[in-house]
């Protein structure tokens, strides 16, 4: 017999609704789980998160039991709401110690396990705030007085009363429980609590009375249930039927968990349709293929002589003629992180064909270009494509010429700019020179300049030597044009010591 798995908290459900931790599972603090048709919490919930959690909202599932097992790996739970399940009875939260608000409104705890439940959370000394509002063991005051407004009006001996739960329950929770400070959002006044501990021995026999009658009541309904299929049909039986029916609700955790698969089944059937519905998510090679194929059919209908404009893709693109002289430049935005794989580009002398990610673009150029010289090249940064084709018309090669012209003009004239100004420094260094030798007065002293042997003044001369500058200039003049008729006429290559002044 096959074993029947039940809806538990998955891995995959954690992630998809911890998108406010960017789905990370293991530093999650607060998780919704609710209206999952959940049936058992299960052991990821706490394996993966259990550390972490603070806050676990469980409300409107069919949890039928709060296994031990499955709470055992939560360490930090302040808020546990498992309001609208199927919960009978209170177990497994014995080591929360620091659990604050536990909400268990609507479930299925009745006055047969309310002793044990209470002794549950007995060990809970940090919890402060008890929701049990709305399950068996509470006493409803609104229904009893609905009950009793019924009776007024058609009064029936034979009919048992409707359940309304324990009037004591209240008090019995206060006594038992001293550190909680709310229950079911109604404050716990010191007087209550005071009246709650006097009344705790008659609570106590109460309850136990209660509970051997409610075990003795279900087991003549089950007797009862057993036998109605062999008894004749009679007065009395019919009588009790109705009876039966009338204390009978919907609302029951069997039916609960019957609506809830169903509803599973057609949460599972809808996703199943959108998930169809959805496009298929494509990997690199599925690209890579569809790439290829682009390609093949371009080339293919560009064979066949069938060139047209098209912009698949919607780029933009644009042609510069003006940035660089002679070539045409065509720029086109491609996305950043296209892999340079998914690009195909195709340059013919008229027109230029470019295949990205299965997308062509074609374009007719608005000059005859030299294909074979042509490059493409992608940024690295922006993940533009640029072309850089030279063109091959005359007015190309009229700018080549014009530009290589400049550039020597350039050249030229940046040389005949370095002679002159060298012109022009000597010419001042002489005009410097003149001028301070204009500036000198009186006789210029040359004894002693040059040796007697080669025609000096000796110093022993008295006789003042007083020298004009035209004679200085002419004795200068006539001493280079003999050094220089000197040099010329030595054999030997070897310049000899500079003949006298005079």
């Amino acid at each position: 017999m096959t074993e029947v798995v039940k809806r538990h908290v998955s891995l995959s459900l954690i992630r998809k609704r911890s998108e406010h931790n960017e789905c990370l599972v293991s530093t999650l603090e607060e998780i919704a789980l609710h209206q999952e048709e959940l049936e058992e919490i299960g052991n990821v919930l706490g394996r993966t998160c259990g550390k972490t959690l603070r806050i676990l909202l469980l409300q409107s599932n069919v949890i039928s039991r709060m296994h031990p097992s499955h709470l055992r790996y939560f360490r930090s739970i302040d808020y546990l709401n498992l309001a609208l399940n199927n919960i009978r009875v209170i177990e497994g939260i014995e080591h929360f110690e620091f659990l604050n608000k536990l909400d268990l409104t609507l479930n299925f705890i009745d006055v047969d396990a309310l002793e044990d439940s209470i002794e549950c959370l007995r060990h809970l000394r940090s919890l402060k705030e008890l929701y049990l509002v709305g399950n068996p063991c509470m006493y409803n005051d609104v229904l009893d007085e609905k009950n009793k407004k019924s009776d007024d009006v058609q009064p029936d001996f034979n009919r048992k009363s409707k359940n309304v739960g324990w009037k004591g329950c209240r008090m019995y929770i206060i006594a038992k429980l001293p550190h909680l400070h709310l229950l079911d959002g109604n404050e716990i006044l010191r007087s209550e609590r005071i009246c709650a501990l006097q009344c705790l021995p008659q609570l106590e026999t109460e309850l136990h009375l209660l509970e051997n009658a409610r075990s003795k009541n279900y087991s003549n309904i089950s007797k009862d249930n057993k036998g109605y299929q062999q008894r004749t049909e009679s007065p009395q039986h019919t009588e009790k039927k109705e009876i039966l029916k009338e204390e009978v609700t919907h609302h029951c955790p069997d039916n609960r968990t019957q609506v809830s698969h169903e509803m599973a089944q057609q949460k599972a059937e809808k996703e199943k349709n959108e998930r169809s519905n959805q496009p298929k998510l494509k990997v690199e090679k599925d690209f890579e293929d569809d790439q290829e194929r682009a390609i093949e059919r371009c080339r293919q209908r560009e064979e066949k002589g069938i060139i047209r404009q098209c912009n698949e893709g919607k780029l933009t693109y644009k042609f510069d003629e003006a940035k660089k002289a002679g070539h045409l430049l065509l720029d086109v935005s491609v996305q950043k992180h296209l892999s340079s794989s998914l690009i195909n580009v195709e340059i013919h002398p008229t027109y230029v064909s470019i295949v990205i990610k299965s997308k062509v673009l074609r374009l007719k150029l608005p000059t005859e270009i030299r294909a074979e010289e042509s490059t493409a090249q992608r940024s690295t940064t922006t993940g533009h494509l640029l072309l850089v084709m030279p063109r091959c018309d005359e007015t190309s090669i009229l700018l080549k010429s014009k530009t290589s012209k400049q550039e020597e003009n350039k050249n030229h004239g940046s040389r005949v700019k370095i002679n002159k100004k060298s012109e022009e420094s000597g010419k001042r260094l002489g005009s410097i020179m003149l001028q301070d030798a204009m500036i000198l007065k009186g006789a210029v002293q040359i004894r002693g300049l040059v040796p007697t042997t080669k025609g000096g003044v000796d110093y022993e001369q008295n006789e003042t030597c007083n020298i004009s500058m035209k004679e200085i200039s002419s004795r200068i003049k006539n001493t280079n044009d003999i050094t220089a008729s000197h040099r010329f006429s030595s054999n030997d290559g070897i310049e000899d010591e500079p003949p006298p002044l005079f």
